[in-house]
């Protein structure tokens, strides 16, 4: 009876150390895996691509959707077509854009459009202004040519027409500002400053006596004595 008593409490005395191992094991080992981040011992964070007002983080895809909304916008241009055209203003077009395009977009030619003498494959610019000229109109552009009527163009279009109407020499005592802007160096302002001086002071007695004029020194002088007279000396 002793023994069996005996042999019990040897078994249970197993049965416990058992269990002891068993829980140490289980505390070293770190506990039960949640998942399959702790298995590897790293945790893995998502990435965070932006964040509003209040933390919240916002989805990948919002900020790949809005760069590619600002790089639709960053290559839009914008094109002026005038002229023999069934709706002329301005348009927006992509990169690449020929002036068909933009004929087409503005409603196509006029039954009048002289599509001969522009070039319909040529490539648009951003800012760029497109005239489309009427058959038998006349036309500084060659065949061939897209008919591009920019700003600039207008403005060098004016220049030459003043030049034109404005003979060299030119008497700088009955000449108008314009005339006078046709001069080198002689800008808006200069021409201006001459009409002033002479209606002020009276007429100039030589040509040399331009640099009494505020702004304008030998220097500027020395570029259109040839080009100005007095009175036709």
């Amino acid at each position: 009876m002793r023994g069996s008593r005996n042999v019990l409490a040897m078994g249970l005395s197993a049965t416990a150390a058992v269990l002891v191992l068993c829980v140490a094991g289980w505390i070293l080992l770190g506990g039960e895996s949640d998942g399959p981040e702790e298995e590897s011992g790293v945790r893995i964070i998502p990435p965070i691509h932006a964040s509003d007002a209040d933390g919240t983080p916002e989805p990948a895809g919002s900020l790949d959707a809005a760069e590619s909304a600002e790089t639709a916008v960053s290559t839009e241009m914008v094109v002026y077509i005038t002229g023999e055209v069934v709706n002329p203003g301005v348009y927006t077009v992509g990169p690449g854009q020929r002036l068909a395009d933009v004929v087409d977009l503005a409603g196509g030619p006029t039954e009048v459009a002289d599509l001969e003498r522009i070039n319909l494959a040529a490539h648009v610019s951003d800012a760029g202004h497109y005239r489309i000229p009427a058959v038998g109109a006349s036309n500084d552009v060659p065949v061939g040519f897209a008919l591009a009527a920019t700003v600039e163009d207008e403005r060098a279009t004016s220049v030459a027409t003043a030049e034109a109407a404005c003979a060299v020499p030119i008497d700088i005592n009955t000449a108008t500002a314009k005339c006078l802007e046709t001069l080198p160096g002689i800008g808006s302002v200069r021409a201006q400053s001459i009409v002033a001086h002479r209606d002020e002071a009276g007429p100039f007695v030589s040509p040399d006596s331009i640099t009494a004029v505020s702004g304008i020194g030998d220097g500027i002088y020395g570029r259109i004595a040839d080009m100005i007279t007095v009175d036709g000396r």
